[in-house]
């Protein structure tokens, strides 16, 4: 853990933190993939993860969890019951419970601030500049150090951009988020046939047993406004296993959006 590091080791171990979330994330959109059927090209829907760059200032707010007994029992489960529970022992040692609040403000200005199990770290950009914070400390990143973090454009790309092809036979209802006028389209009882194949586990395993994928599409501008996956099951034991990822955008287009850079300590100190 980083609190049990020395000063100089905390920040690069926290970079490295940053980058096993860009993991965690393809494992979730295997899972997500999986879920998917064929979509014709006839009604298809599509996503525009461009149009989020159109936006001049917004703040978002994306959570993981990962709900397993081998955060419990401080290892992996000998015999995994199903394609979930293989998934939860490969990120055990990643996190359990993600939490992220950020802020962008055009053209080039982000923050990010990460919360998991029981640290917190902060990154900030203004143009080709990059700071982070571990506990109270700042520090100017190298740019060999910078590493990519969970943003709304990662999550479109990576994950709904997956999901929409999916959904040319779902009905969709309108519905607001934040101010936004959006569709939302729901699956819960899609094809799992492939997951096994993509989680790496015996093609017979159980699937899942319950899986629900909710998406808003923004009407003007289709970028995704909220994003709420889940899963769950129960592992050979009968203990519960649960995924669970969240996104959602608010405050968009607000001029009170602002990221600075930060105070740094003085030499020293």
């Amino acid at each position: 853990m980083i609190m049990s590091m020395t000063r100089e080791a905390r920040p690069r171990a926290a970079t490295m933190r940053i980058a096993m979330i860009s993991a965690l994330l393809v494992l979730v959109a295997a899972v997500v993939t999986a879920c998917g059927s064929d979509g014709g090209a006839e009604g298809q829907v599509a996503a525009s993860c461009d149009s989020i760059r159109d936006i001049r200032s917004y703040r978002y707010t994306i959570n993981l969890k990962l709900k397993t007994p081998a955060f419990d029992s401080g290892g992996p489960s000998a015999t995994p019951a199903s394609p979930l529970s293989a998934f939860a022992d490969a990120l055990q040692a990643l996190f359990s419970d993600l939490k992220l609040d950020g802020a962008y403000r055009a053209p080039d200005r982000t923050q990010a601030v990460l919360r998991f199990q029981d640290e917190e770290l902060e990154l900030r950009q203004v143009g080709d500049k990059s700071w982070i914070r571990v506990e109270n400390t700042w520090r100017e990143q190298d740019p060999e150090e910078e590493a990519t973090t969970l943003t709304p454009e990662v999550v479109c790309r990576d994950i709904v951009d997956e999901i929409t092809p999916s959904l040319a036979n779902v009905d969709s209802e309108r519905d607001t988020i934040n101010g936004i006028e959006a569709d939302h389209y729901q699956l819960d009882e899609a094809d799992l046939t492939r997951l096994p194949e993509l989680l790496g586990t015996n093609p017979q395993t159980d699937l899942p047993e319950q899986f629900r994928v909710d998406v808003w599409l923004a009407r003007e501008g289709r970028f995704p406004v909220r994003l709420d996956v889940g899963a769950e099951d129960e592992d050979a034991q009968g203990n519960p296993i649960a995924l669970s990822l969240f996104m959602e955008f608010r405050d968009l287009n607000d001029p009170g959006i602002t990221v600075e850079p930060p105070v740094l300590s003085s030499p020293g100190r």
